[in-house]
């Protein structure tokens, strides 16, 4: 379970690399971040597949949360570039985030209808 990745050094410095490989709790919470990415998207996708059957609100009051979460993975990854702890990779990763979260938040301000035929 100690092992470097293969693939870790094209993501994180070496010293990152080093300290995951030997530390639980760092790999814990990389665990828990990722596990987070699945569970939001899955709830996003939800949203999306059942927008037609639900008020507008709700759907829109969800949208706004899972953007917000977005927001702030996208600022902790580009933050973690810029503290050289991780690497070019992951920070275009932090501005697909926030990319998503702008996004997500007008169509969540626009209470749900962005993109919609509904008026």
């Amino acid at each position: 379970m100690n092992k470097k990745s293969p693939i870790a050094h094209k993501i994180v410095h070496e010293a990152s690399e080093k300290c995951q490989s030997e530390c639980g709790i760092a790999r814990m919470w990389a665990t828990c971040f990722w596990s987070a990415q699945v569970f939001l998207a899955a709830i996003l996708l939800m949203t999306w597949l059942r927008r037609r059957s639900r008020p507008a609100h709700t759907v829109a009051d969800l949208i706004g949360i899972v953007a917000c979460a977005k927001l702030c993975i996208g600022c902790l990854l580009i933050f973690n570039y810029t503290q050289k702890v991780v690497r070019e990779p992951v920070a275009i990763g932090g501005v697909y985030e926030i990319t998503c979260a702008l996004a997500l938040l007008k169509d969540a301000m626009s209470g749900g209808k962005t993109g919609s035929k509904r008026a």
